[in-house]
């Protein structure tokens, strides 16, 4: 990876951003795939983990920030490797909620630990706990920012999901 220096403050920034994303998720990707999982299926689990109930292919869309039937073919995947299953509702065929298996919940003890503890490992080696700070809030603008510019907003997480339960396998 290059580090480039152009004259525009703005383009060096958002040329950061993203190298540092994709350095962060390439580390990830190879924690991960001793695994054999995807963050795709890790984000998933835990959003299904944190859950009070299960969750509508729909709702886990939102979650992730994707399309529905991209979330739909994840899913599916995901159905057939064992770690989720998808439920047809009694009263309505059309309704479906998604549960995760015993498989999922193995997948995601064993992942999460190794996964996202390196990474709270690389922020913190790599800023102080006030630069972790900055860096959210500045994030935060960047993300409400570009949801503006696609007519969305951050919305508080619904009741149903336990925001702490979200760090209870990072640990």
């Amino acid at each position: 990876m290059y580090d480039w220096e152009v004259g525009d403050p703005v383009y060096s920034a958002w040329l950061r951003m993203r190298q540092a994303w994709e350095a962060m998720d390439k580390a990830l990707e190879v924690e991960l795939g001793k695994h054999q999982a995807t963050l795709s299926q890790i984000d998933v689990l835990l959003i299904l983990s944190s859950s009070k109930r299960p969750l509508s292919p729909g709702e886990i869309a939102s979650f992730m920030f994707r399309e529905k039937h991209s979330a739909s073919a994840l899913l599916t995947r995901m159905q057939k490797a064992g770690y989720v299953r998808k439920m047809r509702s009694k009263k309505d065929q059309r309704v479906v909620k998604i549960k995760m298996q015993p498989k999922g919940a193995e997948l995601l003890s064993k992942a999460m630990p190794a996964a996202f503890g390196q990474a709270h490992r690389l922020l913190k080696s790599s800023l102080s706990p006030e630069e972790v700070k900055q860096l959210d809030t500045l994030m935060k603008k960047v993300r409400d920012g570009a949801l503006r510019e696609l007519g969305l907003k951050a919305e508080p997480l619904p009741a149903n999901i336990d925001a702490e339960g979200l760090l209870a396998g990072i640990s």
